[in-house]
């Protein structure tokens, strides 16, 4: 049994009067501490699929599994606390606490489930320690976006989600976020689940989810995933 499965999964979205099929009886497998891939365009369901595995939206119909335990089936206490111990999650545009340091923004996701991460470790994992004291207006991009991944590290979770976390980046940016993101998948600590509409991207992972129209119409085992350094060359 996969660590994440998803089983005949569909979820609607209503729209005023217009009912978008978001996914249709998708069925996906992921392995533990592996380093996958969801690819597909915009409005193909990869966004879906990553708020449904970290708790952020339900299903219409099927099962999503997660180490065993049927958490579609969840109610919303039981979500809630899977969420907060179990779920670290990067956005596209890294929401930061403008008024607290690098230091306070990346402690606020040890204090979500009081873990006992140490912070300046992490810090350093992320190449931000000389960093610490500066608040976000002081950062590049790249530093944003960093603070955001040591921030979700913090909470020690089981499942990290990056959600297009290269989309506000320029190109040299992006490619220093996805080593340090291959890096830490090489730890074997976290199962990584990288949703991207970006091919190239997709080449680094370990395995290549692809999606088209709310369905899974190819996975692909990267035996030798590319070197984050060598895409877009």
């Amino acid at each position: 049994m996969a660590y994440i499965e998803f089983k005949n999964v569909s979820k609607d979205y209503e729209i005023g009067e217009t009912t978008v099929k978001a996914l249709k009886k998708i069925n996906i497998e992921i392995e533990e501490k592996d380093f996958t891939t969801i690819l597909g365009p915009s409005g193909s369901g990869k966004t879906t699929i990553l708020n449904i595995i970290g708790a952020l939206d339900d299903i219409k119909s099927g099962e999503v599994i997660i180490d065993g335990r049927i958490i579609s089936k969840y109610n919303y206490k039981k979500l809630n606390k899977y969420r907060k111990e179990e779920i670290g999650f990067i956005f596209k545009n890294y929401p930061l606490m403008e008024n607290l340091t690098v230091y306070e923004n990346i402690l606020l996701g040890k204090e979500v489930n009081k873990s006992k991460t140490d912070v300046n470790a992490i810090i350093k994992k992320v190449g931000l320690t000389r960093k610490k004291e500066y608040y976000p207006s002081g950062l590049s991009p790249l530093e944003r976006q960093k603070v955001a991944l040591a921030r979700a590290l913090c909470k020690n979770p089981k499942i990290l989600l990056c959600d297009e976390i290269t989309g506000s980046l320029d190109e040299k940016s992006a490619k220093q976020l996805l080593k340090l993101l291959q890096k830490i998948s090489k730890e074997k600590e976290y199962t990584i689940i990288m949703a991207t509409h970006n091919n190239d991207i997709a080449k680094i992972s370990n395995k290549v989810i692809t999606i088209k129209n709310g369905d899974a119409v190819n996975t692909k085992i990267n035996k030798k995933p590319k070197s984050a350094g060598d895409i877009y060359d």
